[in-house]
C-alpha cells in the first residue's frame, strides 16, 4: 500500500507523488502527479500499482545500485535500431538497475567526448533516452541521500569510488 503524499518512482515518468486515491467503476486508483514539467496526473490501478510505481530506494538499496553502476562497462551497439530498442526496453522496465545502466552509458559517452567523439555516434533520440534515465536516477538519489539535486551527481561519483 502506498500513502498519500508519498514520493514514488513511476516506471515511465520518474519521480512522482501520490496525491490521492479514487474509485471509478468499482476500481480503486492512486492518483499520481508526475514531477515532469507538465505535472501530469496519472491514474494507477491499486491492484497493479507495484508493476507501475515503486517506493523511493532506501540508502542501503541505493548503495547496492551504486556498486552495480561501478561494475558497468561501456557498451555502445553500432546498430541504431537495436541500440534504441534496447534503450527503450531498459527505460520502460522501471527497474532501477536498467535505469542505472543507461545513466552509466551516458556518463561514458560524455566522458569520451560526446557529440565530438569519432568512436561513437548517438543520435538525439538516444541522448534523450539516456538523459531521461539520468534525470530519473538523480531525482531518486537526491531524495534517498537527502542531497540537493544540484549536488547529487558529484556525490554519486564520489560514493561510487568509495564502494
Amino acid at each position: 500500500m502506498f500513502k498519500i503524499n508519498q514520493s514514488v518512482i513511476h516506471c515511465r515518468e520518474g519521480l512522482s507523488t501520490i496525491i490521492s486515491t479514487s474509485t471509478i467503476n468499482e476500481r480503486d486508483y492512486y492518483l499520481v502527479r508526475t514531477h515532469q514539467a507538465s505535472e501530469e496526473t496519472i491514474y494507477v490501478p491499486v491492484l497493479s500499482a507495484e508493476s507501475i510505481i515503486r517506493p523511493i530506494l532506501e540508502q542501503e538499496a541505493a548503495d547496492q545500485v551504486l556498486k552495480y553502476i561501478k561494475g558497468i562497462k561501456k557498451e555502445f551497439n553500432t546498430n541504431t535500431k537495436q541500440r534504441r530498442d534496447a534503450y527503450k526496453r531498459r527505460l520502460s522496465s522501471g527497474d532501477v538497475n536498467d535505469i542505472a545502466y543507461l545513466y552509466r552509458q551516458l556518463y561514458f559517452y560524455d566522458k569520451i567526448g560526446g557529440e565530438n567523439n569519432e568512436e561513437i555516434k548517438l543520435g538525439p533520440v538516444d541522448i534523450d533516452m539516456l538523459s531521461h534515465a539520468k534525470k530519473m536516477l538523480l531525482d531518486e538519489f537526491s531524495l534517498t541521500y537527502n542531497i540537493n539535486r544540484n549536488e547529487i551527481e558529484d556525490f554519486i561519483e564520489k560514493r561510487i569510488k568509495k564502494l
